[in-house]
């Protein structure tokens, strides 16, 4: 256990504790109100966050975020490739040790970087003056959060969905992580991620399949499984087990690799 905490204490420090997560975080940030501006351009005083932030969740480029959370930690693995430390470095520890702790600090790393940028951005916002919530204004279903969005818990709404989207991030970063013991190829596999989003959202609706389960609307936290709590538990479960998933298809690729060189 110790062995594997000291791994992952290093996987941290190379990707939530550096440049590329404070890059990816700013980035992203800096990337919305690029493709917003035009938005809020014509945004009034009175429309408040829930509104112009569900407006940022429809922008031409929201995919964005999938590419800018898999910055910090999916590309670990081809950068231990490129540099032949791979072996040096799980011959101290263990392939197991080695893939599991890489796995658990890219889906880390990637749920950090949207929640830290997502949050900024409601900051700026508030900063700009756009109040939090106003009951008199335009007034949007959300779902399972109608109960908490419109509310004093405003900002209780903004936790779910945030987090809904950063374990997004985090499931389809793992997936990047694993493609990266395939094919080692930074540029591929930070692209990896927007390709699947997309591929798996089209192919769910060519196959009709229930759309509460689209990519799509999971993401934005518009699929109902109950209230607000239940949703928010079951989406993020969801994102979880497709990471988790990947990530032992990562260890054992990984595992592969290292054999067979």
């Amino acid at each position: 256990m110790r062995i594997f905490l000291n791994v992952l204490k290093n996987d941290f420090a190379r990707t939530v504790c550096s440049k590329a997560f404070v890059f990816a975080a700013l980035g992203l940030t800096a990337a919305t109100f690029l493709t917003g501006m035009e938005e809020l351009s014509y945004m009034q005083s009175e429309n408040d966050l829930i509104y112009i932030y569900g407006i940022f969740q429809y922008l031409d480029f929201q995919l964005l975020f999938l590419l800018f959370a898999a910055i910090p930690g999916a590309a670990l693995f081809c950068a231990d490739w490129e540099n032949r430390f791979i072996r040096f470095s799980a011959q101290r520890c263990s392939k197991r040790i080695y893939g599991v702790s890489k796995g658990i600090a890219c889906f880390v790393s990637a749920v950090l970087v949207v929640v830290v940028s997502e949050w900024l951005d409601l900051m700026i916002l508030r900063l700009w003056g756009f109040p939090a919530v106003n009951l008199e204004g335009t007034i949007q279903a959300l779902g399972a959060f109608d109960e908490i969005g419109y509310s004093e818990r405003v900002y209780l709404y903004f936790a779910a969905v945030i987090f809904i989207k950063a374990c997004c991030a985090g499931a389809f970063a793992e997936f990047a992580l694993w493609l990266s013991t395939k094919i080692t190829n930074v540029f591929v596999t930070l692209a990896a991620p927007m390709l699947a989003y997309y591929v798996l959202n089209t192919l769910m609706m060519w196959l009709r399949m229930p759309s509460k389960f689209y990519p799509g609307m999971l993401s934005k936290g518009l699929s109902v499984f109950g209230g607000a709590r239940i949703t928010t538990l079951v989406t993020c479960g969801i994102f979880a087990a497709f990471g988790v998933v990947f990530l032992v298809l990562f260890t054992r690729s990984c595992r592969r690799r290292l054999e067979n060189g």
